[in-house]
């Protein structure tokens, strides 16, 4: 039964940041609307498109609540912007490249009520192919940054993993914001996304937050979404890793003690540095011909040259709004 058909829907307000999202938001929108969330829940918060597609969506759908801004305001700002406008007992947070399967929100809506302690819930992600995505993930530590991932799962399998297959419902440390489902209630007490993340790891600390609060965070295969992947990521390629970087700086900066946040700090630009070599060689084999090689250290040795200049504020993506 869709969540349309169950009412399910009602109990929900939908936040979708777009940036040039094309007619993926169209899509994301429809999802919503499919699932039974009222028009009016349903906030969309632009940040300062160009490509028309917040225009193109108010020809297509009304009814919807559209906040805009000028200019680049980064995921967190906006996602706030939007949880602000909303007054429903759940608030879904939806990336413009992805779209509700049907079913999603009754799920969402019974890991709820199954877990009064439930701050954030995730769903399972899927590529438009029907790949599985990664949705959830540990906490980041300094372990995590120093070994190999095929070491951490040898010593913690279940901790380190990413995805699921199984159909139950499992505590997670942190999920995936593509679809992303919070308690209302608890705003108030947890507070907003921190507006320090531009882009990613906003969620991520998030989770941490309502963690050590005493609440609940799940993975809920059952609540399905087709998710684009990284649709903006793959558009910036370089800048996007430097808002990836400075995010995870910002969280050792400011969650972990200064020892660990120094260590992550030196091992990054260590590693950055060995892949920058590792593609320049790989890319050259080729004679520079290989297309996605050459992409790949272009995007490292952008990586190394912020670093260089001690990472400067006003590298990343595009069209930032001014600080607040």
């Amino acid at each position: 039964m869709s969540a349309e058909a169950s009412g399910a829907g009602e109990r929900f307000a939908a936040v979708i940041v777009n940036y040039n999202g094309g007619a993926m938001l169209c899509d994301c929108v429809r999802s919503c609307l499919g699932e039974g969330i009222p028009p009016g829940r349903i906030v969309v918060v632009d940040n300062g498109s160009r490509d028309g597609s917040a225009e193109d969506l108010g020809k297509q759908i009304s009814g919807f609540r559209l906040v805009s801004n000028g200019c680049n305001a980064g995921f967190a700002r906006a996602a706030n912007q939007g949880i602000r406008q909303t007054d429903a007992e759940f608030v879904l947070l939806l990336n413009n490249d992805a779209r509700l399967e049907s079913g999603a929100l009754e799920a969402f809506a019974a890991g709820f009520d199954e877990r009064p302690r439930l701050a954030f819930a995730g769903g399972q992600l899927r590529y438009p192919d029907g790949r599985l995505q990664s949705a959830f993930a540990p906490l980041p530590s300094v372990a995590e940054e120093l070994l190999p991932l095929p070491l951490l799962r040898l010593a913690a399998r279940d901790r380190f993993r990413r995805k699921t297959f199984e159909s139950e419902a499992v505590a997670v440390e942190s999920v995936y914001g593509a679809c992303f489902c919070v308690r209302a209630a608890l705003v108030p007490r947890l507070g907003l996304l921190d507006e320090d993340y531009f882009f990613y790891f906003e969620e991520i600390e998030w989770c941490q937050r309502a963690r050590r609060s005493g609440f609940e965070v799940w993975h809920l295969p059952a609540a399905r979404a087709v998710h684009g992947g990284a649709a903006t990521a793959n558009r910036f390629r370089g800048p996007a890793r430097v808002e990836y970087q400075r995010s995870k700086l910002t969280f050792f900066r400011k969650t972990r003690n200064r020892g660990a946040y120094r260590v992550v700090s030196a091992f990054l630009v260590i590693r950055t540095f060995v892949n920058a070599l590792a593609g320049a060689v790989a890319a050259a084999a080729t004679l520079f011909l290989n297309r996605k090689l050459r992409q790949k250290a272009a995007t490292y040795w952008y990586l190394i040259l912020w670093h260089l200049l001690l990472r400067p504020a006003h590298w990343g993506l595009p069209d930032k709004c001014p600080p607040e």
